[in-house]
């Protein structure tokens, strides 16, 4: 037996096919409007990383204070100010969170060799539960340890590093006045 559609039965079947999709889109809508709003580190948290040769760069994500270089004839004029996006601050939140920074001494020693000069890298970590600091002072300038936790460390302190560094705050500061060798 042959069945015909009539025009109301055909308007149905789009219509209510229509209303599916626009009902999995206003889900999938709301879906990746929580993830986004989950991906914002927590309000309480802030950091401050102390990182180059001898450690003369440093930025505090608190006071928005980023420093070039205390190295300088007038090191006032290599500071400015640098407030990071929520995605930048959800970034180190993901890699302090990884990190598992409490399990660090306080003074620690990624292994990684010695140079000449050296690099200092200074992480605090300020949350809700309280303040941590680890501090790796006169380190090879380099961002490679044979030690699993100490390539960590370097690796977490390199990219925040790199993100500061990529700011247009930082390019806009002036050329480092001395090199070192």
């Amino acid at each position: 037996m042959e069945r015909k559609l009539d025009i109301k039965t055909i308007i149905a079947i789009v219509g209510s096919g229509l209303c599916l999709a626009l009902i999995i889109i206003a889900v999938m809508t709301l879906i990746r409007g929580k993830q986004s709003k989950n991906q914002v580190a927590p309000e309480d948290f802030s950091f401050a990383l102390t990182w180059n040769v001898y450690g003369v760069s440093s930025y505090d994500s608190l006071t928005t204070k980023l420093v070039k270089t205390t190295d300088a004839t007038h090191p006032e004029d290599y500071v400015t100010s640098y407030r990071m996006t929520e995605e930048e601050r959800w970034k180190v939140w993901q890699l302090v969170q990884d990190l598992d920074i409490d399990s660090y001494p306080d003074e620690f020693d990624p292994q990684n060799g010695m140079s000449s000069p050296t690099m200092t890298l200074i992480l605090t970590v300020r949350t809700a539960e309280g303040e941590k600091t680890v501090a790796a002072r006169d380190i090879a300038l380099s961002f490679r340890s044979e030690d699993d936790k100490g390539q960590q460390f370097l690796g977490t302190c390199r990219v925040i590093q790199e993100m500061l560094t990529a700011t247009e705050a930082w390019q806009d500061l002036p050329e480092y006045e001395h090199f070192y060798e």
